[in-house]
């Protein structure tokens, strides 16, 4: 008895990409709902809670880059995940900027 499967290949996967088409369409949603999170978590960093709000924000921002460049989706929001970061670096940096004056001042006798 043949095996009727035999020679049968099944299809490559869509846009040469090795996820199904499922799982590509969910990690596009995290990466919207995680870019718009770091942008935010960014602009937060600068104003209030600098070192809560950075980390959140550098961390969100890693996990989409990751994502956009492993899942090849949603490639728009790199920009913008990238601009958490660079806010969550500008908020830590003006943080430190503010504890350091703040300090001098303390040391120099202003209150």
């Amino acid at each position: 008895m043949q095996n009727p499967n035999e020679g049968w290949t099944p299809p490559p996967p869509p846009d040469d990409s090795i996820f199904s088409a499922g799982t590509r369409d969910f990690y596009a949603a995290e990466i919207r709902n995680g870019s718009t999170k770091a942008l935010i978590f960014g602009f937060l960093s600068i104003f209030c809670c600098p070192p809560i709000f950075a980390y959140m924000a550098y961390t969100t921002a890693q996990e989409v880059l990751t994502n956009i460049d492993l899942y090849q989706v949603e490639e728009g929001r790199r920009g913008l995940a990238q601009a958490g970061k660079v806010l969550a670096i500008v908020g830590v940096v003006l943080w430190v900027l503010g504890v350091i004056a703040r300090l001098s001042g303390l040391a120099a006798g202003i209150s």
